[in-house]
C-alpha cells in the first residue's frame, strides 16, 4: 500500500501548491462544499436538482492539465532512466507518473460525469415542464 499512498501524495501536491500560493498572495476564495441534497421521487424535488446541480458545478480549471502535464514529464524521465541504465530510478518515477496521472484523468472523469449528469437534469426539467 506504501507505493499507492506515495502516488497520493504526489497527486495532492499541484492543488496544495495552489492553495499555499494563493493564502500568500491574500487571494480570497470560497470554500466550495460537497453538495448534499434529497432526491426524492416527487415533482418539485426533481426540479430541485437540476437547480442544485447548477449551483454546485465547479470547474477545476488549469489543474487536471497541469497534472497530466507533471505526468508526462515523469514518463519522458522513466524513458530517460532506461535509456541511461538508470534502472533502480524507474520504480521511484513510475509512483509519480500513476499519481500525477491518476489525479489529472480522475478529476476530468468527474467533471465529464457531473456535466452528463447536470445536462440530463436540465433536459428532465424542460420535459417536465411542458
Amino acid at each position: 500500500m506504501m507505493p499507492i499512498l506515495m502516488a497520493a501524495g504526489a497527486a495532492l501536491s499541484v492543488i496544495n501548491t495552489k492553495a499555499v500560493i494563493e493564502a500568500l498572495l491574500g487571494v480570497k476564495t470560497s470554500f466550495v462544499r460537497t453538495p448534499k441534497y434529497a432526491i426524492t421521487g416527487n415533482q418539485k424535488q426533481e426540479g430541485r436538482v437540476a437547480e442544485t446541480n447548477q449551483k454546485y458545478r465547479s470547474r477545476s480549471g488549469w489543474l487536471p492539465y497541469i497534472e497530466l502535464g507533471f505526468a508526462a514529464y515523469f514518463v519522458t524521465m522513466v524513458m530517460y532512466a532506461v535509456e541511461s541504465f538508470n534502472f533502480f530510478a524507474v520504480p521511484l518515477l513510475t509512483i509519480f507518473v500513476a499519481g500525477y496521472g491518476w489525479a489529472g484523468v480522475s478529476t476530468l472523469h468527474q467533471e465529464y460525469k457531473a456535466r452528463m449528469a447536470w445536462e440530463r437534469a436540465r433536459k428532465l426539467q424542460a420535459q417536465s415542464a411542458r
